[in-house]
This record gives structure tokens, sequence and C-alpha cells, in this order.
């Protein structure tokens, strides 16, 4: 199985962004929280964050996967910080993604968290991730722009066309280092379980209904959480879409919709044949959000196990069958 949702913390980079941290605070026994700007997030023992690579390859041969595409946490993007903040902060964690990911090359792959501040730092950064330090796409957060379908994306776009990457899209919390979000989602850590999948679905409804997709044919957008509520809202969307006021017809809601990637981490059997019944099937790819509040296993996606390896190799743009054996090591 190919996982293309995993996120890393860094040691490393604890206090090297400021003002913001990020820090860890030990708030229990045994227990810590991670402490970004103005956002707070439980975590085990501290020793969680400090995983060598070999380590995660023995968990990841215990669960059935063979190779794992990771990304920094959302909640370190920094998304709103000014860029002599972020693009440092970012570089950082990029390099140390691709050392990490190097130390088992034929099992962990990384994609480059972009500094989205400043789009052509954002694209230098993806350039160099790809080119340099052998990451496989860019990763930006939800919030990148307050919609994705704004002018200044279309450099980054192109960038990705023009490299042959993918872009991966992942939802963020509001609050970390801008502007606080929904206070009703304060309550049941709901900025996570419910804000997320919010997020996600205005994120698909601004690539497609923002033309960005017919803008960008050759585009690929992977987007997690099987895109948040999109496979539900999928109809409602569609109808809209048919109405004399709507920027797109139904033909090209239809066209962008089938060019979209999508992981299966929905959590349920019911949401994901949900997902399978609207999206694109040779777009679902494998996700977990490995060891994650929400972690989920390849048990998910048995009857379709083949199907999604065979995606995300595509999305990967990986020239055969990824090798996804404990012969992978070093």
């Amino acid at each position: 199985m190919i996982d293309v949702h995993a996120h890393l913390f860094f040691d490393e980079l604890l206090g090297t962004a400021g003002d913001l941290g990020p820090e860890i605070r030990k708030v229990g026994e045994g227990r810590h929280e991670i402490v970004m700007g103005g956002y707070r997030w439980p975590i085990g023992p501290k020793s969680s964050l400090a995983e060598t690579s070999l380590q995660r390859v023995d968990s990841l041969d215990e669960d059935g996967i063979g190779l794992q595409v990771l990304s920094l946490s959302p909640l370190w993007l920094l998304t709103h910080t000014p860029a002599g903040a972020q693009v440092p902060f970012l570089r950082s964690a990029n390099t140390l993604m691709s050392e990490w990911c190097a130390q088992q090359p034929a099992r962990l792959k990384g994609f480059a968290a972009l500094p989205t501040t400043d789009m052509g730092a954002a694209i230098r950064e993806l350039e160099h991730g790809v080119r340099e330090l052998g990451l496989v796409g860019g990763y930006v957060g939800t919030d990148a722009r307050a919609s994705l379908d704004h002018p200044d994306m279309d450099d980054l776009y192109q960038a990705c066309v023009d490299l042959d990457v993918p872009l991966f899209v992942h939802s963020t919390v509001p609050g970390v280092d801008g502007p606080p979000g929904d206070p009703r989602l304060d309550r049941f850590d709901w900025h996570v379980t419910l804000g997320y999948p919010h997020e996600e679905t205005l994120a698909v409804a601004s690539l497609l209904f923002g033309k960005v997709l017919l803008r960008h044919p050759d585009l690929d957008v992977y987007v997690s959480h099987g895109g948040g509520s999109i496979a539900f809202q999928h109809g409602r969307l569609r109808k809209f879409a048919s109405l004399p006021r709507s920027p797109i017809t139904v033909e090209e809601f239809d066209a962008q919709f089938s060019r979209l990637w999508f992981d299966t981490h929905v959590n349920s059997h019911d949401s994901l044949a949900l997902l399978r019944s609207v999206a694109n099937p040779g777009r679902l790819v494998f996700g977990t959000n490995y060891r994650g509040w929400d972690s989920g296993g390849v048990d998910e996606v048995t009857a379709l196990a083949d199907d999604v390896v065979r995606n995300a190799g595509t999305l990967l743009r990986a020239p055969a069958p990824v090798v996804t054996t404990m012969e992978g090591r070093r």
C-alpha cells in the first residue's frame, strides 16, 4: 500500500519561528501539547517527535504500508506569517524532510511545504524542493489565499505543471498565526473535526468555480480527507452550475471535478462509498493521517487496494510500480 497522507514534526524546528514558537509544553503525566502561535494541540510523549526513519519503516511494515509520502504538520505552514520568517522556516523544514526520507529512500518520500506569503518564494522553494531535495511535489494550506482561485496562485500552479509534480492541498486551522476563525468551533476540537472538512470543501469549490483546472489543463491537485464534504455537496454544486448565473457550465464542472485527486481518509466505509460514487476512480489514493487522532488503516481500502496503489503511482509520477518490500531498506 502507498500512503500519501502522513505528517511530521521536527524537534530541530522548535523555537525557530520567533514569537510563534513552535514549542512543546508538558500538561500532565506523559502528556504534552504542541503550541504554535495561538493554537495548542495535544500530543503524547515528546519523544514521539524524534522518531527515526528506520523506526517509521518498522511501523509501516507492521501496518502493511510499503511506501509513505510525508508532509510537514499543517499547523506549521505559517501561511499568515511574514515571508521573512516563513521562508527560512519552511526551507529548514523541507531540508529536514528530505534528509529524513533519504535514509529510507525506497519507503519514504516527502512533499515540499511552500511559503505562500510570497508566491515568488513559493515557486523558488518548489523548484528547490523538487530539483535539489528530491521531494515529490508541493504542499500548501487551504488558506494559501482567501480563495484558491486567486490570480496570485496561477504562477505557482503553472510551476507545478512545468516541473511535472502534483500540488497537495491540506486544510488548516485559523488562528495559528493569523486571524481567529469561527468562535463556535472553539469547543471540542471542532476547528479540526468540523473545520478541516469545511475548509477543504471551500477549496474544491474555489478550484472548480474559479476555473483553475480550465486555466491549467495539466495541473494535478490532490486534496486531503476526501475533499472534505465535497462528495455530499457534489449534487448541490453541480445543480448550481446549471444556472445562468454560474461562472461555469455543468460540462465544465464535470470535466474539472474528474481531474481532482482525493484521498480515502474519510473514516467511514459509507463515506468512502459516497466519495467513490462521485469522484473519478482513477484519482483516488490511499491516505491515513498516520498516527493522528483519526488515523486510518489499510483495511479501509481492501476492496480497491490495487486501484489506489496504481493511482498513487500515477500521482507521484512513478515510472513503474513502486517497490514496497522490506528489501527497500538500507
